[in-house]
């Protein structure tokens, strides 16, 4: 069969032609004396990558940028707000906010009324001096005979004081160290007060009866460097014994901002 230079034989069909490229190097010679063109299969092209794996990388990148940016603004927000990192903030007892200012210490209180000095389970003297309800201690405490309504205690505050939380224990928290008796239930506890600020600004407290902790009542800021405390309500004593028909205060604490 003779074959004509530079182009493919017939028997390879022309949808098989791309297999083969001609050998333009050299040409052989066959028996009949003619030149043949050697052709020589086309070197096979690789195998496409497959085309899904583009997507799939490229969501993975989209997800990481994701969870990186989220990190960073987690740690960005605790950054700014110290307080997100704690525990949690105590809730107010009362008032529309909670304070987190520092505590400020009365320099001084006035009373009308203060019980005269009684003994412990042990015989030792006990006091209650006003200055005992701003001395951080629970078993301390004024004390003023009877129901106690109407008792003012006036304090005072260092010069340029500005508060924006106050707050007392309503009895007498101490626990006699001998004994172990519990006075808060055997005498009376207060159960409503009056805050009257320099600038003639007042606020009701209400407080439970059993809390033998600080009860916070948190205010708009008020300027000044007086609060008065006066005594609307109290309960009846816990205890028939003799002398527990008495109010106490075991303690009272005024924030800033």
């Amino acid at each position: 069969m003779s074959h004509v230079p530079g182009s493919q034989p017939a028997s390879h069909g022309a949808d098989l032609g791309w297999l083969y490229r001609q050998d333009t190097s050299e040409s052989q010679v066959v028996a009949g004396g003619e030149p043949q063109t050697l052709l020589l299969p086309m070197p096979t092209a690789p195998p496409p990558q497959s085309a899904a794996r583009g997507p799939v990388i490229i969501l993975i990148v989209v997800l990481l940028c994701l969870t990186v940016g989220a990190v960073a603004g987690m740690v960005l927000l605790l950054q700014s707000d110290p307080r997100a990192a704690a525990s949690g903030a105590p809730a107010a007892s009362n008032g529309s906010h909670a304070s987190v200012g520092k505590s400020v210490t009365p320099t001084w209180a006035k009373v009308g009324c203060q019980a005269p000095q009684t003994t412990d389970d042990a015989g030792h003297p006990v006091y209650y001096e006003p200055e005992q309800m701003f001395d951080a201690k629970l078993n301390t405490a004024w004390r003023c005979n009877g129901d106690g309504i109407r008792q003012v205690i006036i304090f005072t505050l260092p010069a340029q004081t500005t508060i924006d939380e106050v707050a007392l224990v309503n009895g007498y928290a101490k626990i006699d160290p001998t004994s172990g008796a519990k006075r808060y239930w055997e005498y009376r506890r207060i159960t409503e007060v009056t805050w009257t600020f320099a600038n003639g600004s007042t606020f009701e407290q209400s407080l439970q009866d059993g809390v033998t902790t600080p009860q916070k009542l948190n205010i708009a800021a008020q300027p000044g460097d007086t609060v008065t405390l006066t005594i609307n309500a109290s309960s009846k004593p816990g205890s028939t014994a003799r002398g527990r028909n008495a109010v106490l205060i075991s303690e009272v604490s005024f924030s800033q901002p």
